[in-house]
């Protein structure tokens, strides 16, 4: 087990037996050597409002995470990431039911990856006209 993972989270409430977690700043680091990939389980349009644009992240919405298995590499941490912590802790069981070897839930999710100031990615409410409610 990554001395860096965590057993249970500190900064969301949901949590599953069994499922590891990482803070933003251990993943940050992480994604910053290209020791993990961080997958972003959002719907597309969360994920097209805001993103981390880092070289190492893949989007692979919830539904569609399944059909994407053997995508997943096997040799490095795989990282899930949603909006606060629920859902990506839900992929990160699922893919240890799939014996992937290294997983851990982004603690906290985007919500708090921005709240301790890491790069996120946005769209400007100029660029999409406020359609999105984000103006």
């Amino acid at each position: 087990m990554d001395r860096n993972l965590l057993m249970q989270p500190q900064h969301q409430k949901f949590h599953l037996e069994g499922v590891q977690h990482i803070s933003p700043r251990e993943a940050f680091e992480k994604l910053n050597n290209n020791t993990a990939l961080l997958i972003d389980v959002r719907d597309k349009d969360e994920y097209e409002v805001e993103w981390i644009g880092l070289a190492n992240v893949k989007h692979y919405p919830m539904r569609e995470i399944v059909d994407s298995l053997e995508e997943l590499p096997k040799d490095i941490l795989l990282i899930t990431m949603d909006t606060l912590g629920e859902r990506g802790t839900k992929v990160a069981n699922l893919l240890n039911m799939q014996q992937f070897p290294r997983v851990a839930n982004l603690d906290g999710g985007i919500v708090r990856w921005k709240a301790e100031n890491l790069p996120v990615e946005d769209i400007l409410p100029d660029a999409c006209g406020g359609c999105c409610g984000c103006s």
